[in-house]
């Protein structure tokens, strides 16, 4: 039997049937692509083409951590986020779509020149895009994580953006600095609250996903109150929040003196995953 790429996908579509649970479809095929170092397009235009024993061997091991639970971007060490591929491995969170409504509306908010703080950084891909897509901002990132800010660099570097790299919990790192605004996607997952997240979490780095357990806004408290010192006045501030932490950050931040201007940012499926507020001056 000549195994192409029709029969290879084939069969791996009747493992995940037998199975009765497994990959998608679309991520056997995505898989393949990247297998065989081709669009995912140029692979269903070239359905005849024969794999090598070694393509089918890579393929093989892929397809068995995708049965596995791993997620696709961990497999493939790649993941597309604002338009950019961006290297992933388990030091580093996965690039989320939530969180490009997260970089849109910084993109909106941050003034000319401003310099940005994001801390929390992971795979670099807020910071990058931001660096790279408003070349007048001048970005510094940090996280706690060595191995995430290796990876954070090396996506720097591939793709051409300046940004200063940090290593250091929250403000940490640029003690005594102040900022012109401040863009973070903290840990928020309460793993006191297992039915809000899939079992393909437990591949993340879980002191980039957890919050401590019962106290989603912990990292946003710590922020906040570092914002305080950290911040000019009228600086803007946007964070990503989870489905169960955005309406208590909002109540968080509307009840803090040194903040207002507290706005609910909605992604494409009309639900909050963004707030956006700012540093002000307390009065009174």
């Amino acid at each position: 039997m000549t195994w192409t790429v029709q029969a290879v996908l084939e069969a791996a579509e009747a493992v995940v049937v037998k199975r009765g649970s497994g990959p998608a479809r679309v991520d056997l095929a995505r898989c393949l692509a990247g297998v065989l170092g081709v669009s995912r397009l140029h692979l269903l235009l070239d359905y005849e083409r024969p794999l090598s024993e070694d393509e089918r061997a890579s393929y093989r091991a892929r397809f068995q951590r995708l049965l596995d639970g791993e997620p696709l971007a961990y497999v493939m060490g790649r993941r597309e986020f604002f338009g950019r591929s961006f290297r992933v491995t388990p030091d580093v969170l996965i690039p989320r779509p939530e969180t490009e409504t997260l970089v849109s509306a910084a993109l909106e908010a941050l003034p000319e020149a401003a310099h940005v703080f994001e801390p929390c950084t992971g795979s670099g891909c807020v910071a990058i895009t931001l660096a790279l897509e408003r070349p007048d901002l001048v970005v510094t990132a940090s996280d706690v994580s060595a191995p995430a800010l290796g990876v954070a660099a090396e996506n720097a570097a591939s793709l051409g953006a300046e940004v200063e790299w940090l290593k250091g919990s929250f403000w940490q790192p640029v003690a005594g600095r102040v900022f012109g605004g401040l863009v973070a996607n903290p840990p928020y997952v309460d793993p006191a609250r297992p039915d809000l997240f899939d079992a393909s979490l437990r591949f993340e780095p879980e002191a980039a996903l957890f919050s401590p357990a019962g106290d989603p806004t912990f990292a946003y408290r710590e922020l906040l109150a570092g914002g305080i010192d950290g911040l000019v006045i009228g600086a803007p501030v946007l964070f990503e929040a989870g489905i169960d932490t955005a309406e208590p950050l909002a109540d968080l931040a509307e009840r803090h003196a040194d903040y207002g201007d507290v706005t609910r940012v909605l992604d494409i499926a009309g639900k909050c995953r963004v707030l956006r507020l700012r540093r002000c001056a307390v009065t009174g």
